[in-house]
């Protein structure tokens, strides 16, 4: 009854540096083929890369023969009727493909620039990144998309061993900057040296760009229907409820100039768009697919995956305040610049924890005081949407192992955040 097969072909070129030189450089290219069966309200999803032609048959004739030991679906719809017109930004930059040497130039240029700032040992990784999408359905949608991206991550460390870390995330060579994203890693380590002791308790929290579009990605993760109907998603019931601070306006964008992570059309032919999902604090939608959107009654939002809609580029907006600003109006705060090991304790509530990494910094009456370190971030999502306080108006594009998602945003400062000692 439904077929959706999409296409897609990505090369990636990896370079890893560690003590101020380059160790690795590798290549990959893959081709994987996502296939979709609906059949007699029976529906299959399957993935290869296996692309010989017997393989390829035996791929088809095993997950249709599948079919028959599935319950018909409840939520079955049928794929939308095509063709579409799409829209793309076309951030796709074609010299990113062809980037050799170049790359090479890149981690020097963000190694030596650390090392400038006050750093002694650099390490890190570039990525870059081109891929080529085709979908055909039998509903009579065929399009092609590409995208292009080259990240550079670095962490800088003093003769104390604080660290910094930079990121410099881009879909185009021109927008790309490992210069910043070393400069900003070597000040930081050099910052940082100067350790100091702190008590756990109630902090008011500045969150740097990379920190901040963590918290994001879960928010907007949160927001897909499948998410909301499997009782993993804290905005369950939430739909036109205020959910979080006035000041604060959650997007998602298909295709958006600078991103590097959408499509034109999604896993049902769908074309993207941009979705309003949280507005002056108020949850506008969850985001859909064809068959949650039945279920809601409303419109897919072209967040297609067919099992879970998911986003593609989070945007949030920008704020009036300047860093500067930030920490100069807070009393008693934490600024943290950098994050990992990011878990739920529980989906529902939003209570969740994670570990600062490099740079983290107390704030005594509007100046930081000294590094802090062995501290975690143990609080609840929802309540710190809502003690939204102040929005940075410089906003970056991050995507790293952290940040699945693209996420574009300010630093954010939140009141009353809870913040204990991390335990090894």
């Amino acid at each position: 009854d439904d077929i959706s097969v999409i296409s897609g072909y990505g090369k990636e070129s990896m370079l890893r540096f560690s003590n101020n030189s380059i160790t690795i450089v590798d290549t990959l290219d893959e081709v994987v083929v996502f296939l979709y069966l609906a059949k007699e309200r029976r529906r299959a999803i399957g993935t290869t890369s296996s692309l010989q032609e017997g393989d390829l048959n035996r791929f088809v004739n095993q997950l249709f023969s599948s079919m028959k030991y599935i319950e018909e679906s409840e939520e079955y719809t049928p794929l939308p009727k095509g063709p579409f017109k799409y829209e793309s930004f076309n951030s796709y930059d074609a010299r990113i493909e062809g980037l050799s040497g170049e790359l090479v130039d890149y981690c020097d240029t963000a190694i030596n620039t650390a090392l400038r700032e006050g750093a002694v040992r650099v390490s890190g990784a570039l990525t870059s990144d081109v891929a080529a999408y085709k979908i055909k359905t039998s509903a009579g949608v065929e399009s092609i998309d590409r995208s292009s991206s080259i990240t550079i991550n670095v962490r800088a460390f003093s003769e104390t061993n604080s660290s910094g870390h930079g990121l410099s995330c881009a879909a185009s060579t021109s927008k790309f900057n490992p210069e910043e994203a070393g400069a900003t890693a070597g000040r930081l380590a050099k910052e940082s040296k100067r350790v100091g002791y702190w008590e756990e308790g109630i902090y008011d929290l500045i969150v740097g760009p990379t920190v901040a579009a963590d918290l994001m990605q879960m928010v907007a993760s949160s927001a897909s229907a499948f998410r909301v109907d499997t009782g993993t998603s804290f905005l369950k019931d939430c739909l036109g409820k205020k959910v979080a601070s006035e000041q604060l306006m959650l997007q998602d964008f298909g295709t958006i100039e600078g991103g590097f992570d959408g499509r034109a059309f999604d896993d049902e032919g769908v074309p993207t768009k941009r979705t309003n999902i949280i507005e002056n604090g108020v949850l506008l939608t969850y985001l859909h697919n064809i068959s949650t959107a039945k279920k809601y009654g409303t419109t897919t939002t072209g967040n297609a995956g067919i099992i879970s809609p998911h986003p593609w580029n989070v945007v949030v907006n920008e704020g009036s305040m300047s860093l500067d600003e930030m920490i100069s109006e807070s009393k008693k705060a934490v600024y943290v610049t950098n994050n990992w090991y990011t878990r739920y304790q529980s989906y529902v509530t939003g209570e969740y924890s994670t570990l600062p990494r490099d740079a983290t910094f107390i704030i005594d009456s509007g100046s930081i005081k000294y590094a802090i370190t062995g501290t975690r971030i143990s609080d609840n999502i929802p309540r710190q949407l809502l003690n939204i306080s102040g929005m940075g108006k410089e906003r970056k594009w991050v995507k790293w192992w952290e940040v699945e998602t693209p996420v574009y945003t300010p630093p954010i400062l939140i009141k009353n955040v809870n913040i204990t000692k991390a335990q090894f």
